[in-house]
């Protein structure tokens, strides 16, 4: 699997378990949903910046974020 498909992958898991949904984490991180929707399907590449908005706002940290993604 590409490295991004596991970055988006990883994403959504985190958000589903944290039980937010698309909608509710754009909010808390103050980005557009459809952005959001993009990032979880891979279909655009992120910057560290948004990663970093991304974990902050799942309440984790990003050095955490990237020890899940087994490359």
């Amino acid at each position: 699997m590409e490295f991004l498909k596991k970055v988006s992958k990883e994403i959504k898991q985190l958000r589903k378990r944290k039980g937010l949904s698309q909608e509710k984490l754009a909010m808390l991180i103050d980005i557009d949903r459809k952005y959001a929707s993009l990032i979880e399907k891979g279909e655009t590449n992120i910057s560290i910046s948004y990663l970093k908005k991304i974990c902050d706002g799942l309440e984790i940290k990003i050095s955490e974020f990237f020890e899940n993604i087994d490359e």
